[in-house]
């Protein structure tokens, strides 16, 4: 075999910091709020690029924090430049911890910049027949690439997600000019970012013009009487001396005092365990996939088992009769166990069972193989049969992660299971974990690293069914999950306990709601699929009709559903104008087209297609296919970790944003029916339950009197801002007061109120002045949220569910005014939330304790819907009525409005 021809990758450390905290979104850990963004995109662009070229060397380069030669010889070189930012500087510190545990050679010599240390080396490698690539953020060291070095970086305004490399070739492309000429060219020209002059008058192209001429600064003093015209001749007389020690600034020494150690710089057996541990301290656990096994830029297959560096671990395979007796004695002897499974498929609802993995106590665990295509295991009945009592007995605490998905999937095979107590993903999302799965926690919060399940069924087109895996390796894999999850329990049952409230919120709300949730998603919800058919085709017609009315209205006929095509039309050929640009150009999204309402009458027409062409697509025309045909109805997903605030959120389909101003929208609610002729659907909607909520936490006494009087409350607050009687409220009025009173509830700022309203921004900031001073108490519990999130680094709801909020404290204005905004919303939201599903745990219990045939069928953020026989209706309208305003005690009462009606949308 032929020796591995040797390549030296050089990367220049601050600008790729800098590169990395500019391009990415502001990342924090989650309690602390210490800024982790930079040091997040230096380690994925390192992984990346490592793995890239597989260097058998590499070093990196680090600005000084001396003064160089070149702030000695001018000024005024880079003064222009703004302190870093402390967000960023307290990140540089955390990218050489990074850079040791890498064993990453690292060079910083005094007087000289980063990019003269790897003209340096790069020169003198290029000596020795040695191919570098430099990896660096901008583009000041393309003056280095030659035949044996080439420059990595981002395409302009991009991250290392899209990158270039720079030969001499591609610099010339670019440039119009060699590598070399590149200092001059600048000398010429100036550079603005390092604030060197260049001559006055001389712009770009006439720098490269005059480079393309004459070959060099040099040789174009040498010639000056050969320039023309004589503008530009003259210009360069009188500017000889800038150009000249612009060129100088400008050039990167290549002779400067370092040296290059190819044995130093090997790439050797980095420290993988002190960069995982620094990983996991730093919450990067979505890169630990990306660490090599052994030395950097070999990539070995990582093993299916725990990693576990403190114990070893005992998993069996229970494959006869004998061992699954076994199994099944000592479980029933345990107050819990954790249950995992092994399946087909992401949808419980159609994957196939494969194996299921069970764990009583650390490190010990089963895999039962039932569905695998080859390999010794026991008839799925006969495992069934001896797991379901178990699995039944209430009496047993079950432990899952992820719980609902292996519940959904046993029902199938006619195991209800009870008592799942613990559930380590609900648990994790309490105390405000980021990375909810299971490997991601194990990795976090017990140093152990999981094998992803893309190492036994592979990703993309090459995936396999797990059914294909060996039963040996699944089983490592699936007992690691349940032992994994068993051990999880403890650590996170511990943390909970530490907040009483957090205890009490996941014991009494979250593990109550799971069993609630899972019957919802059971009982799914029937559609009329001859209407929604009948929908589609008018609505094909009428999207016809607007698709020529846009052809109409501009003059020819394009693409409408082509963003570049319509950007064409709207810029270059309307000339309205552009706003907001991205990779293709100008965009052409809903919030910019929103923006350019009565510019043009093509505007008006182009968002009344696009939003009957998403009504269409998402739900006209996608939800008779997702009807379960064994059930006829529709089941959605309903997930309790998916949003901050502790909101439900829906999925496959997502039934929860189905709008309901418009007709169309009202129109595909109408499909949504009653199962039987003889049933009634049934809804039960919390009335401005938001704005209960603020007059609850901010005590305000004007909120609250208005509640405890049953006002309308927009018009009360119409009332009292514009300082008129109730009688004289006038429905413009009472619009612009219910804009503010749920804006408020957002953090709706004077810009925001001008943005929602035909107000100008002045009338804006009068409008909340005059708002905050008729609900001062508002006002103060608003900054009292703000500063209480500022010390303690997270707000919470009356029932003590928690958001973290580290950017609150952030620096930069805008990450820290969106991170208030947060804090504002959250408590108040959060605890809507928290009420309505307290109301879904009692409403259900109560419905079983009655004996009612009724079924809760959805949850749309502050509604409740039902499917129950006519007969049930006054029954289950008064248990409704009783039992939602008790959810929570507040200082105002929670009001219920209950209707009942065929559909969804014809309810009285």
């Amino acid at each position: 075999m032929p020796a591995q021809k040797q390549l030296l990758l050089l990367f220049d450390g601050h600008a790729l910091i800098h590169r990395g905290f500019h391009a990415l979104p502001p990342l924090a850990l989650a309690k602390t709020g210490e800024p982790t963004g930079a040091v997040y995109g230096f380690a994925s662009m390192l992984l990346k690029v490592v793995a890239g070229f597989k260097p058998t060397h590499w070093a990196i380069a680090f600005d000084s924090s001396a003064p160089t030669f070149r702030h000695k010889q001018f000024e005024a070189y880079k003064a222009h430049r703004p302190p870093a930012p402390d967000e960023l500087k307290r990140q540089f510190g955390r990218v050489r911890e990074l850079v040791e545990a890498f064993n990453l050679p690292s060079f910083e010599v005094e007087g000289y910049e980063a990019d003269d240390i790897l003209g340096a080396l790069c020169r003198q490698a290029s000596d020795q027949g040695i191919d570098s690539i430099i990896v660096t953020g901008d583009t000041d060291t393309l003056q280095l690439v030659s035949p044996h070095v080439s420059v990595l970086t981002p395409r302009p305004g991009r991250t290392f997600s899209d990158t270039i490399i720079y030969d001499e070739a591609a610099v010339q492309q670019r440039y119009g000019l060699l590598p070399r000429q590149l200092a001059d060219f600048k000398g010429l020209k100036g550079d603005p970012s390092d604030n060197i002059p260049g001559v006055t008058g001389i712009g770009e192209k006439t720098a490269t013009k005059l480079m393309q001429q004459f070959g060099s600064i040099e040789e174009i003093y040498h010639h000056i009487g050969e320039v023309v015209p004589e503008k530009v001749q003259k210009l360069l007389k009188d500017g000889e001396n800038e150009a000249r020690q612009s060129k100088e600034l400008a050039t990167i020494v290549t002779d400067m005092p370092v040296a290059l150690d190819l044995t130093a710089c090997r790439v050797s057996a980095y420290e993988r365990d002190k960069v995982a541990e620094l990983f996991r301290e730093l919450e990067f656990s979505s890169l630990l996939p990306k660490l090599p096994e052994a030395a950097l830029g070999e990539q070995k297959p990582t093993p299916v088992e725990v990693q576990s560096r403190s114990e070893a671990v005992e998993y069996r395979i229970v494959d006869t009769a004998d061992s699954l007796d076994e199994v099944m004695g000592l479980l029933s002897q345990a107050e819990s166990f954790a249950i995992d499974t092994e399946t087909t498929g992401t949808d419980p609802r159609q994957a196939a069972l494969v194996g299921i993995s069970l764990s009583s106590a650390p490190g010990k665990a089963w895999y039962l193989p039932v569905g695998h295509l080859a390999g010794d295991q026991l008839p799925l009945s006969q495992v069934i049969a001896a797991l379901k009592p178990l699995l039944e007995d209430p009496k047993v605490i079950k432990i899952a992660h992820n719980g609902k998905y292996d519940m959904t999937l046993l029902l199938k095979y006619g195991v209800r299971v009870e008592n799942l107590g613990f559930d380590t993903m609900i648990a994790a999302y309490l105390l405000g974990e980021k990375a909810l799965g299971l490997k991601p926690l194990a990795f976090s919060k017990l140093g152990i690293e999981m094998s992803p399940i893309a190492n036994l069924i592979g990703t993309g087109a090459k995936q396999i069914s797990m059914a294909w895996v060996d039963i040996p390796r699944v089983s490592e894999y699936a007992c690691a999950d349940a032992d994994i999850a068993n051990r999880l329990s403890e650590l996170l049952e511990a943390e909970l306990i530490k907040d009483q409230r957090l205890w009490e919120l996941f014991t009494t709300v979250e593990m109550p709601l799971l069993p609630v949730l899972l019957r919802m998603e059971t009982n799914g919800v029937a559609l009329d699929i001859s209407r929604l058919r009948d929908m589609s085709w008018s609505m094909g017609e009428k999207l016809a009709k607007l698709e020529s009315e846009i052809y109409d209205c501009v003059g020819h006929r394009f693409n409408v559903n082509s963003t570049q095509q319509l950007a064409a039309v709207l810029y270059d050929e309307l000339s309205l104008p552009r706003t907001k640009k991205i990779k293709s150009g100008y965009s052409t999204g809903a919030s910019v087209l929103e923006g350019l309402k009565g510019a043009h009458p093509v505007i008006e027409l182009l968002l009344g297609y696009r939003q009957l062409t998403k009504l269409k697509s998402t739900y006209v025309d996608a939800l008779p296919a997702l009807t379960d045909p064994d059930t006829g109805r529709v089941h959605t997903s309903f997930n309790q970790t998916g949003t901050t605030t502790g909101r439900l959120s829906s999925s496959d389909p997502n039934l929860q944003n189905i709008p309901v101003r418009t007709e169309e929208g009202r129109q595909v609610r109408r499909a949504f029916v009653a199962e039987k002729e003889s049933s009634l659907l049934l809804a039960a909607d919390y009335s401005q339950i938001d704005l209960r909520v603020l007059a609850h936490l901010s005590q305000d006494p004007r909120l609250l009197a208005a509640f405890a009087q049953d006002e309308d409350i927009h018009a009360t607050t119409a009332s009292q801002v514009f300082g008129v009687p109730l009688s004289a409220v006038t429905p413009d009025m009472r619009r612009l007061a219910k804009t503010v009173n749920f804006g408020v509830i957002y953090g709706m700022s004077e810009y925001g109120l001008e943005q929602a309203t035909e107000l100008s921004r002045q009338e804006a900031a009068q409008f909340i002045q005059a708002y905050f001073e008729k609900y001062s108490g508002v006002k103060d519990y608003l900054a009292s949220t703000k500063r209480d999130a500022a010390e303690k680094g997270y707000v919470q709801t009356i029932l003590g569910r928690r958001r973290y909020i580290p950017e609150i404290n952030a620096a930069n204005p805008q990450v820290r005014m969106a991170a208030e905004r947060m804090a504002i919303n959250m408590p108040v939201q959060g605890t809507s939330a928290d009420i309505i599903k307290v109301a879904m745990i009692d409403l259900q219990r109560e419905m079983d304790r009655k004996g009612l045939e009724a079924k809760m069928i959805l949850q749309v953020h502050d509604e409740l819907l039902f499917d129950l026989p006519r007969e049930e209706a006054e029954e289950l309208r008064q248990l409704v009525l009783q039992i939602m305003p008790e959810a929570l005690k507040l200082s105002v009462p929670l009001k219920v409005d209950v209707k009942t009606g065929r559909n969804w949308d014809e309810m009285a």
